[in-house]
């Protein structure tokens, strides 16, 4: 799909729209009659497009150009109703007249609105920094979502949500604004009602009640060197004063697999496999017998299913001018689209606030989960275990189950079903997080307020390989546990002063943090059981232990900041913050670093040289430059660390020891990103038509790299702070009210974010080389490749160029047989060797957006929102497999009886030349997505004041509009380290941080992605 085409299938489904007519109800009344007037602003002009209504009737009208109306009204006692988007709403008795002059007012709660930003709020008219603001209202319409990351995904101008894993509690990524690291974490920070959380976008969806993403170093820099990805705050839902409420939400559906895999029956796959052999000068492997029998085992239909998915909440809140509570319980369950995977989660959320007199006030904040899931691998290696690799590369010509119901064998291997089926794997988490605050309020200026908190998060991984399988028959049953906990302790205290002097007004912040992290953890693998009884349950009943290992990490962050916020007259305003932070991850050359930034913001629309012209309904302009900082970078990561080993002195005995494993560093330091934004804010039409623009160019220095040393050292070697990367990038949002008018509302939304990335060095290396699992077995193949001038997750191959022919003589591949795949020869040498590999696409999307519209009609709502990238590409690894194996594609490889095609007579690995990392396989994944359609009804049942039911119907996923020929478009196997607990004897090995940066965009052996239908219940009372 060309972006030309997809950007018109956007803007036509956002832009349509026409003029509004409403038809007068026919009145048939003695005091009947048709009254008239004018609705005008405060300044006496007339005000088109305002809505006139006649409550409790279906009569309305709007105004004219000039503000004018007419309308029949059926008695005296008839109320009408006027409203306009930007204005307050007003209602007129009609009574004895026929003449009215209406002066509406304009209504500037949206400007007024606070916003949550680092220790403390803002009025939206008053923010100097990018931030994008997401209220409950967007992240609540229906459908399963079991985590934060997932509800706002598209709805932020330069924010990239990728679905990675779509398992059951399956992970996202989250990159604001591009990513900056290669080696450390492009995750933004999550803060929860001001707690800085590693799970913060773990929560229940259904507690939130608005999402502020903090975006340019304006914003971020009061999070010093964690601040650098971006920050996520998250504002939980809190009791309020008034008359007490319950809300009981829940939801049941059922999730069908999107797509399947293109694969022969089983009489073509023997077929195939013997005329392979014959090509080869070997004997048949299947049998006219064979060929007879039947045989056709779709192994993708046999792995997956129809899946259930719900979720039951109850939330209760309510409370006075002194006390308020808000209590919430959900239970969230998720059955995989694959057989043998499933998640659950049960939380539970208190939040407390109790006001004493004037001046003091406390809070609480208190959450609870608990999670359970059975999971697979899913990263892309060839292991038996990743059992998606099993069903993708299988014969359909072998038989699943014996006759007696047993798993069939082939060649001594256990089939892919009996690895999905038969394995145990379990993983249990538990959460808990407490924070607490008091503040007191010194003046009506001064206050002073302390955060005090703890998170703690457990989670246990236990596997079992059963003796029911070869591999485990083999061992006689193998075990393993993984027990990892971490604990947080966080306590900090701010001053705040607000102030008003005249036509100048400060808004000051000033405070002390202390945080405390201690992460444990513990893996043990034996085998040799009596019994599969005890699964990984009893660890003592293993004779043999294969391996135990345990570490503990401290990590300890002290830090002190500031921001002041400065208008003058309200129009000219600036903001300037500065954190101090120290923290035991740095090296003691570097321990304590600063992290400054300044914005100012300028609001045009208040001046009258602009209200004059009669255009703007509001303008702002911003400028900001700071600088942010990116700390994880592992614990003791600037010191000599030590791995204990084995030798052996004598011949025959093994002495345990230890060994260093790294050099030390003690220079190293944070990562660190400086940042320019310019934006805009602007409204027209009363504020109907909304907009922000920013534009942004950030540069990251000092990027943690291992970096070649000489022998000498023992290590080959040593990480430092070197190289640098920059992003620079365009953003937009537009929020439009296209039609409000008697019983009918419409409005739209619409955000697109560029972002263009280049390494600008690599401290002295030409370039990082990653690599990927050789589906055909034997050595890993290089994948991808960095270096200056390109961006990450560049992938680095050959380019095809079709299969050479009979008789055809190519000369850069001597030997090569007929049928074998061609490669351009790119420098033209002559030869076809490494020197003709060549960049081939990248896995970053240049664009990204979303278009929303919502549609109500009395009691009906309808929200369609709708997702998608450009400008990105994608390894489809699976279709290398279908093509090489037993996929439709390999039908039409090349024989001497079909010579017209590109498909190679046997995969990619039958010459030495050229690998299957090559542009045949690297395809344009731009994608736009129906995400969410939801239609809904409140019912009229009792009083809407006293109770209020709506019923909803959901659809995700509904379609896509893509010519990637993969499965799915926003598939990334290497975007993930969860899950990922294996059945082995070594610890699970997580996808490394840097591979996830520098080796995304591979599309292999992924959880299949799926489609919901969803039907949910809502009662408020």
């Amino acid at each position: 799909m060309t972006p030309r085409l997809l950007f018109t299938l956007i803007f036509v489904s956002l832009f349509l729209s026409g003029p509004g007519y409403s038809q007068q109800a026919t009145v048939a009344s003695g005091d009947a009659r048709r009254v008239s007037g004018t609705v005008s602003d405060i300044k006496g002009g007339g005000i088109p497009g305002a809505n006139v209504s006649v409550v409790g009737t279906t009569t309305g009208v709007i105004t004219d150009a000039k503000g004018m109306f007419s309308v029949d009204v059926p008695n005296s006692q008839a109320v009408l109703r006027f409203s306009f988007i930007g204005y307050k709403s007003t209602e007129v008795t009609v009574g004895n007249k026929n003449q009215f002059s209406i002066t509406m007012e304009e209504d500037s709660r949206t400007l007024d609105q606070l916003v949550v930003v680092g220790y403390g709020t803002q009025k939206k008219k008053d923010l100097t920094g990018a931030v994008s603001s997401i209220g409950n209202e967007s992240l609540n319409l229906g459908g399963a979502t079991s985590n934060v990351a997932q509800a706002f995904q598209g709805r932020a101008a330069g924010v990239q949500v990728s679905q990675s894993n779509s398992a059951p509690g399956g992970s996202t990524v989250v990159r604001v604004r591009g990513g900056n690291s290669i080696s450390s974490t492009n995750e933004p920070l999550y803060v929860v009602d001001g707690f800085p959380s590693e799970t913060g976008k773990e929560i229940n969806p259904n507690d939130i009640d608005d999402i502020q993403i903090l975006k340019d170093a304006s914003a971020t820099a009061i999070y010093g060197a964690r601040g650098a990805n971006g920050v996520v705050i998250i504002t939980t839902k809190r009791g309020k004063t008034g008359k007490p409420t319950v809300t009981l939400d829940s939801y049941y559906g059922i999730q069908k697999v999107a797509s399947s895999y293109d694969k022969m029956t089983g009489l073509q796959a023997m077929q195939i496999t013997n005329a392979k052999n014959q090509e080869r000068g070997l004997p048949p492997t299947y049998t006219p017998t064979d060929l007879a029998s039947g045989t056709n085992t779709d192994w993708f239909k046999l792995a997956t299913r129809d899946a259930k998915v719900q979720s039951y909440s109850l939330t209760a809140s309510g409370g006075n001018e002194d006390t308020r509570v808000a209590l919430s319980l959900n239970y969230f369950s998720q059955d995989g689209a694959l057989k043998n995977t499933d998640y659950d989660r049960y939380s539970i959320r208190l939040n407390l606030d109790k006001q004493f007199g004037k001046r003091f006030k406390m809070g609480a904040n208190m959450y609870g989960a608990h999670t359970f899931s059975m999971y697979k691998n899913y990263d892309g290696n060839i292991q038996p275990s990743n059992v998606m690799y099993g069903i993708l590369s299988a014969s359909p010509a072998i038989a699943a189950y014996n006759a007696d119901g047993t798993y069939a064998r082939f060649q001594g291997r256990d089939n892919s079903i009996a690895w999905l089926l038969e394995p145990v794997n379990h993983l249990y988490g538990n959460k808990i997080n407490i924070n607490t605050f008091i503040e007191y309020q010194f003046t009506d200026a001064l206050s002073f307020k302390v955060n005090a908190g703890t998170e703690y998060n457990a989670s246990k991984e236990g596997t079992y390989l059963p003796r029911t399988l070869v591999d485990g028959e083999k061992v006689r049953g193998r075990a393993t546990v993984q027990e990892n906990t971490a604990a947080r302790n966080l306590v900090e205290g701010y001053f705040t002063y607000v102030k008003t002097f005249g036509a100048h007004s400060i808004n000051a912040v000033a405070g002390v943090s202390m945080q405390d992290d201690i992460v444990e953890n513990h893996f043990s693998a034996v085998q040799n059981f009596s019994t599969d009884a005890f699964l990984y349950n009893n660890l003592g009943a293993g004779t043999q232990r294969v391996l135990s290992t345990s570490s503990k990490t401290n990590t300890k962050i002290a830090s002190a900041y500031g921001r002041i916020n400065y208008a003058f007259k309200d129009k000219y305003l600036a903001t300037f913050t500065i954190r101090r932070d120290g923290s035991s991850r740095f090296g003691p050359n570097n321990r304590y670093g600063y992290f400054p930034s300044g914005s100012v913001a300028w609001r045009l629309g208040d001046e009258d040289f602009v209200k004059n012209l009669n255009v703007f309904s509001d303008l702002k302009l911003r400028a900001s430059y700071g600088v942010t900082g990116n700390d994880r970078i592992g614990d003791y990561a600037y010191m000599t660390t030590f791995s204990p080993v084995n030798v052996t002195l004598d011949g025959n005995n093994s002495y345990g020891g230890t060994a260093a494993s790294r050099l030390p560093n003690p220079d190293l330091k944070w990562e660190s990103t400086a940042q320019l934004d310019i934006g805009a804010d602007v409204a027209f039409g009363n504020g109907r038509i909304s907009a922000t623009f920013d534009y942004y160019r950030k540069k990251t220095k000092d990027l943690l790299l291992n970096i070649p040393v000489g022998d000498w050292w023992g290590f080959t070697t040593q990480i430092v702070n070197a190289g640098s990367i920059q992003n620079s990038g365009l953003e937009l949002s537009l929020n439009t009210q296209n039609i409000a008018k008697g019983s009918f509302r419409w409005k739209s939304s619409f955000n697109i974010g560029y972002n263009k990335q280049k390494v600008l060095n690599l401290g002295g290396r030409p370039y990082i080389i990653t690599q990927t699992a050789n589906p055909y077995g034997g050595r890993a193949i290089d994948f991808t490749k960095l270096e200056k001038g390109q961006e990450l997750s560049s992938f680095f191959g050959y380019k095809y160029a079709g299969v050479i022919k009979t008789g055809e003589t190519y000369t850069p591949q001597p030997g090569a047989p007929a049928g074998s795949p061609k490669y351009v020869d790119v420098n033209n040498d002559g030869k076809l060797d490494a020197n003709d590999r060549a960049y081939l696409g990248n896995a970053n999307p240049h664009y990204i957006y979303g278009i929303g519209n919502e549609f109500r009609y009395k009691n009906f709502d309808l929200n369609i929102f709708m997702q998608g990238a450009l400008g990105y590409s994608l390894f489809n690894g699976n279709g290398l497999v279908l093509e090489s194996g037993y996929g439709t594609a390999a039908l039409n490889r090349w024989t001497p009886d079909n010579q017209n095609t590109d498909i190679p007579r046997d995969g990619y690995a039958t010459t030495s030349y050229g690998s299957y990392i090559n542009d045949r396989f690297v395809e344009d994944a731009s994608f736009l997505r129906c995400k969410m359609i939801t239609l809904g009804y409140n019912l009229p049942i009792g009083t809407a004041k006293k109770l209020n039911v709506r019923v909803y119907g959901t659809i995700q996923n509904l379609f896509t509009i893509t010519n990637y020929t993969g499965t799915d478009p926003e598939s990334n196997t290497r975007a993930s380290n969860s899950g990922t607990a294996a059945i082995g004897g070594t610890p699970p090995s997580a996808v490394s941080t840097a591979a996830i940066n520098l080796a995304s965009g591979l599309d292999y052996t992924a959880f299949p992605s799926y489609r919901s239908y969803t039907l949910g219940l809502k009662i408020n009372f």
